[in-house]
């Protein structure tokens, strides 16, 4: 159950952050695109909280070890990578040089879409999906 958990959020949640990301990136000339980019990348966030505590939760179910492998590393980076990238969205109002903090949002956050994106594969290729 804790299993199924962990991937539907993980999925949803990256769904999310890709619809938050291409928000950013092709709709800037519509008035509420920073709503939605903030709105879909927030709560994709704590999606991923979930999903993680799926996981860890189903990984103590199976007396297993938690972060043992590339896809647990990798998705562990992606997901402070966006913690990241969250915390400079809030820093950049305040921010006296400004285009370096939101240059520095910009790609933080894609690589951390890259990551989990990455993440995905290795998990779809961990139970044999792929």
């Amino acid at each position: 159950m804790f299993f199924i958990l962990h991937i539907l959020l993980m999925a949803i949640s990256t769904l999310g952050i890709i619809t938050g990301v291409s928000a950013a990136m092709f709709f800037r000339k519509k008035r509420s695109w920073l709503k939605i980019h903030k709105y879909l990348n927030s709560f994709s966030l704590l999606g991923m909280s979930a999903g993680i505590i799926m996981a860890f939760i189903y990984v103590s179910s199976t007396n297993g070890e938690h972060i043992d492998g590339l896809h647990q590393l990798i998705g562990l980076t992606a997901f402070n990578f966006a913690v990241a990238t969250l915390l400079l969205r809030l820093y950049q109002f305040k921010a006296k040089n400004k285009s370096v903090v939101r240059t520095t949002h910009r790609w933080l956050g894609r690589f951390s879409l890259l990551l989990f994106l990455t993440a995905i594969t290795l998990g779809l290729i961990l139970i044999n999906i792929l």
